[in-house]
Order: structure tokens, then sequence, then C-alpha cells
């Protein structure tokens, strides 16, 4: 500190010594007689001002290169006397710690409409194709992941539909749907067979931000008439949601998670789907109007892509007493939003997902060995992927980057905003196939980021319902 001292005073020793002299000498040489207030200004001022101005300057630099200091959250304020307050905090931290089981899991993407062809291509390295029949603004054809011989317009044909019937996104959503129900309910009726009447069934649809202001109410109609092969007394509850990126579609999940978890007794089984479509012309014109369609020019922007999901999600309880198997837990969301793009220039930083990774093992008491995959959702972009490996941190060195580390969003493009629940989906493949805890992180949203945990279910009978 003695020494910066020093450093400080001889710099401004020097400087004021090379004003003096600059200031006196152009002053000789033009003849000039200086007055009081040019002394002052000249002589006093300016040395002082050029001090002042590198101090601030260098205090402004070691400010920016200094590390941010976290600010954890302030615990509240609880009275010993206030029962409710202390039971309230003890719920919430009981809370942090539910899972809740996934029987099955269904995929329909541009790379097959099962989870093994999608994992099979992430590894084989297939990307998206040019299009054949959308062009860019330069002429050349758009990159899209769009599913082959998808049948839009077998939907135009129902007369239920009809009313949106020019909206090609919507079309192309329903056809994908209706390939994940018909596979739903091949899987559906032997759980149902096994539970008997006491079983509840609810579906929770999640659809694009955009929906909301078409007719839900026709919508729902569709799907009910697309599980009408179940019996009259379990047709589902059917609820929509929309939602306008990742962390939504998820806390959608979380919310199930906790609903199912507060209820001991609950027996509901619950089927969580969503589809979307973004590879009409409509969708790629408004990404190229907001600078994020991928060219040859502008290679670290989305791929428009489509696809759709579903997930049978049921308590621990539930899976136990119905005796099933093949089935995985997951934790509860750890979510977050970064404060600017990874794409706005700088440094690449992965200290957000470090956070939300490592809370959520300290909650779950998973060791960082122990998880063998981790699945994101990012796609094709280097500073996406950089921000998620360099996310994981020093304690998953020993995952390879390519071989463990799928990126789902590389083969199918953006799914946005399901392609969080994508990725879960095949998570949930990866801990039956390697029999260990899997991470799955979803960075491909713009600012939100979130990470969940898919882990076998425990052998032994005492494991308490609802906690890891």
């Amino acid at each position: 500190m003695r020494s910066t001292a020093l450093k400080i005073i001889g710099g401004s020793l020097l400087t004021l010594a090379l004003v003096w002299a600059l200031v006196l000498g152009w002053w000789q040489s033009n003849d000039y007689e200086p007055s009081k207030l040019d002394l002052g200004l000249y002589l006093v001022a300016l040395p002082l001002a050029l001090v002042g101005g590198y101090l601030l300057l260098r205090g402004f630099i070691d400010h920016l290169k200094s590390p941010a200091t976290p600010v954890p959250p302030q615990a509240p304020s609880l009275r010993d006397d206030d029962p409710l307050a202390l039971a309230a905090a003890k719920s919430e931290a009981a809370e942090r710690s539910f899972a809740i089981g996934v029987i099955d899991g269904f995929v329909v993407t541009s790379v097959g409409a099962s989870v093994d062809e999608l994992l099979t291509a992430v590894e084989e390295g297939k990307r998206p194709e040019p299009s054949s029949r959308l062009t860019d603004e330069s002429g050349f054809p758009v990159f899209l992941a769009e599913v082959p011989d998808l049948d839009a317009d077998a939907m135009r044909e129902l007369a239920q539909l009809e009313k949106f019937s020019s909206h090609e996104s919507i079309m192309r959503s329903f056809a994908l749907l209706e390939r994940l129900l018909e596979t739903v309910s091949e899987r559906l009726p032997d759980i149902l067979e096994r539970a008997g009447d006491t079983m509840a069934l609810r579906a929770v649809w999640i659809v694009p931000a955009a929906w909301k202001n078409k007719d839900l109410q026709v919508m729902k109609a569709w799907l009910q008439a697309g599980l009408s092969s179940l019996p009259e007394k379990l047709r589902p509850e059917i609820s929509m949601v929309p939602v306008t990126g990742e962390l939504e579609a998820l806390r959608v999940l979380d919310d199930i998670n906790l609903r199912i978890n507060r209820d001991p007794s609950s027996q509901e089984l619950t089927l969580l789907l969503g589809a979307v479509s973004d590879v009409d012309e409509q969708g790629v014109a408004q990404r190229a109007g907001n600078n994020r369609l991928f060219t040859s020019e502008h290679q670290q922007r989305q791929i428009p892509g489509e696809g759709g999901f579903a997930m049978l999600l049921a308590s621990k309880a539930l899976i136990d007493r119905l005796q099933l198997s093949d089935c995985v837990l997951i934790s509860r969301v750890s979510m977050g939003a970064r404060d600017r793009p990874v794409d706005s220039g700088g440094r690449v930083s992965g200290k957000l997902i470090n956070q939300l990774t490592t809370g959520l093992l300290d909650v779950t008491g998973v060791e960082h060995s122990t998880i063998k995959t981790a699945v994101l959702d990012t796609d094709h972009r280097a500073n996406n992927l950089t921000e998620a490996l360099e996310g994981l941190g020093s304690g998953f060195e020993h995952l390879d980057p390519i071989k463990d580390c799928p990126a789902i969003g590389a083969s199918v493009g953006d799914l946005s905003p399901i392609g969080g629940l994508v990725a879960l989906t095949c998570a949930k493949a990866k801990v039956l196939a390697t029999e260990s805890p899997v991470l799955c992180i979803s960075n491909q949203h713009h600012l939100g980021r979130a990470v969940i945990l898919a882990l076998p279910i425990p052998i032994e009978a005492d494991i308490n319902t609802g906690s890891i």
C-alpha cells in the first residue's frame, strides 16, 4: 500500500512538472504575460484535473476487475413465540427437496419419433439441413429442423379446427400432438388397469404465449377427443398454460411437483405435454426481422425447429403402489436469469449455471462424481455451449464434453418454449441407461437458465415419499 501511495505522489509531481514546463514554454515563446486567472487555471487547476481524472479512471477499472460479491438473501426474521412462522419455514425447507416420478416420456422431433432416435442423432452429429421450400432475403435456402412427412393438411380437414386452418404453425403443432397422443394412448391403458378406479387423470398442455388470444376451448375439445379411447370416468381434466419461454414452461412442471407432493394421499397421474412449430414462412420472416435467424453470414443465430414432448408424472408412492418399472425421479427446478445475453460481448461466464447446479446438489445431497451425464437443451451456438460447460465447473471434470454432454438443440433446432422439457425427457432415458443421476441444463433462452436433476428411484422401501 505504501508503494502504491509513492507511485501516485510521484506520478502527480511528474504531471505537475510536465504541465508547468509546457505552459511556461508556450507563454515564453509567444511573449505572453499571464494574468492571475491564467496562473490559477493552467498551473493549478489543469494539473489537478489531469491527476484527478487519472485516479477516477483507475478506480473505475479496478472496480470492473474486482469480482462481484453475491449478496446472500436475508433470512426471514422468525420469532421464537411464533409457531406458525416456524412451521412455514420448515415446510418451505422440506419442499425444496420434493421430487416427482416420471413414468414415461415421449418426443417427436425432426430427427425421429422417439427419445432413442433423438439421442442417437445427437451422438452422430446430425444437424438441420437447408429447406427445399423457404429462402432468406438473399435467396439462399433457410436451415430448418422440420419433422418429415408431417400431415398438417389432415388437421385442416377437421371441422373443429377450421378456424385455425390459416395458421400453418398451429396446424403443424396439432399434427405433432396427434403423433404424441398415439404413443401415449398405447401406454396409458396398462397404467390405468393397474390403478383401478382410484386414480385421477389430469392433462396439462403447455402452449406458446401467442395462442392465448385463440379459442382455447376448441383446442381443449380437440385434445379431449384425442384421448377418447380412455374410459369415460378417466377422461382427464385438461388445462392449457400459455408460456413465453423455457423458464415459464419448467415452472409449470415445478408447480405439478409441488401440488402432488403437498398431498401425501395423491392418486393423481398427470400428462404434461406440448408441441411447437416455427418452420413456416411467417415464423422465418419474424426471426429474420428480429435478427435471430441463422444464415451463412450470421451462424451464431438460431435455427427454427419443430417438435413435441409428453411426460406421464406421478408421486413416488403411486409408482410404488402400481409396481411400475423404468421410472425415474426429477427434482425441483433450480432457475434464474442472466443480467445480459451471452452473445452481448465480453467473456462468456457460466457463473449462474454453476450457482444453480451447486445449490441443487446441496439440497439433494447428490455428489458430483455420481453424475455421469449432463443433457443440454442448447444448440450449435458456441457461446451457449461454452457457458454450459463452464457452469458445470471443476466438480465435473470427469465428464467428456462431447460424449457425456449431449446438446439436444444442435440436432433439433430451437424448440422454445419447450426445449428444456424435451431435454428433460431425454435425461430420463439417460438415467435408465447409466443407472446414475443425470443433470439437465436449460440455457438456450437468451436470459433464462434452469437446472434439474433426474435420479434413479431408490430401491429402499423406507425412502420418504416426496423427498430424494
